[in-house]
């Protein structure tokens, strides 16, 4: 790109108010000054939304990343099909109407358990939520033309997919071209690929599905219909049901409807020595870490990272995880590679969502933009 068309672009993106120019810097010599540039976005907001089987939540902020406002409200949408989308539009439209006058929204990403399509706006299935080939995307498209909003980019991504993207970006020192894999959720066990701090969703936007890896193709069924997948293994259910905590149907109902308490009773029966409990974990951190393994040695990563659940239980996990890896990671090639694990619940959904909202500006700043000056 030549000096000229950079000058225009910069005098371009500055008449948006996406930039501004600094102090000039004055360097030893002839010539003129230097004058630095840094992001503003000031003027443009993007709105990140997470849907969860009985909340959802918001968040708002600048395009240069200045937080405005975030916010939880109860919603019950378990089975509510397309027609609980009413409820997410009511809620969508509160939120529009805080937006101050100062600030005008450009983007919109929005993060749901389930899979999305490669049109990235349409929800394939998300069987709790009683959604398939739901357009999701043009649902909200619809809520913003009508409150006036338009000239909007509406994008929907898998939740662990948002929550990945957080994690490698935000929360952990790693590079900024990290390639990384993202294995957590909440009431299932979810995943994400990041790759060079973007979410590599395939050809068909199914990649990243680590927790249906096909372990033991002798094993349980998972919900998913297969047999044998990690999921069906080691997800949250069969932890409380193989630990002999609950039994099937009621490890069901508390991981639906309270997963954070079915955490602690899993914490707390840990802590407390029970001999069946810290078998289970340990079982579980083997059968992780050979997957673990797998995706190792597939993306040779920067780093995998435990979140969501696994992140919680990740102490009683970690050690027999760590056996298992023993050797891959003494292998040239593999050594760099990081287990990390991310023992809080931070809301990584809606602050993925933000993100990517943001960076949806960023990809297309002149058309989702106008100049105001």
């Amino acid at each position: 790109m030549g000096i000229s068309t950079m000058t225009d672009l910069i005098g371009e993106l500055r008449s948006r108010r996406l930039v501004r120019e600094l102090d000039p810097i004055r360097r030893p010599g002839a010539g003129r000054p230097t004058r630095p540039i840094a992001f503003d976005g000031e003027p443009w907001c993007v709105l990140g939304v997470a849907i969860d089987l009985d909340q959802v939540e918001f968040g708002v902020s600048t395009v240069g990343g200045r937080e405005l406002w975030t916010e939880t409200v109860p919603a019950e949408l378990r089975d509510a099909g397309p027609e609980g989308y009413s409820r997410i539009a009511e809620l969508l439209h509160a939120q529009l109407q805080r937006i101050p006058e100062s600030q005008e929204l450009i983007a919109v990403e929005i993060g749901v358990s389930g899979s999305i399509a490669a049109d990235r706006t349409t929800v394939s299935l998300a069987t709790t939520l009683g959604w398939r080939d739901f357009d999701l995307g043009a649902a909200v498209t619809a809520t913003l033309q009508e409150a006036g909003i338009d000239r909007v980019s509406v994008g929907v991504n898998n939740e662990c997919q948002l929550s990945a993207l957080y994690a490698t970006r935000v929360e952990l020192p790693l590079p900024t071209d990290a390639i990384a894999a993202y294995l957590g959720g909440v009431r299932t066990l979810g995943s994400g690929l990041i790759i060079r701090g973007e979410i590599f969703r395939g050809a068909w936007g199914g990649a990243g599905q680590f927790g249906h890896f096909n372990v033991d193709p002798m094993g349980p069924t998972c919900w998913c219909g297969r047999s044998g997948c990690l999921e069906s293994l080691i997800g949250p259910v069969a932890v409380l049901v193989n630990a002999k905590l609950a039994s099937g149907s009621a490890a069901k109902q508390l991981v639906d409807q309270d997963p954070d308490k079915a955490n602690l009773l899993v914490v707390e029966a840990a802590e407390a020595g029970e001999g069946q409990v810290g078998k289970v974990l340990g079982q579980a951190g083997s059968v992780l870490g050979g997957a673990v393994d797998d995706i190792i040695g597939a993306l040779n990563p920067h780093a995998v990272i435990l979140g969501g659940y696994l992140g919680v239980l990740s102490p009683y996990l970690l050690p027999r995880l760590r056996e298992r890896l023993a050797h891959r990671l003494a292998t040239p090639g593999y050594a760099g590679t990081e287990i990390l694990a991310l023992e809080g619940l931070a809301p990584r959904t809606v602050n993925g969502a933000v993100l990517a909202a943001r960076d949806a500006c960023f990809y297309a700043p002149l058309v989702l933009t106008r100049p105001l000056i």
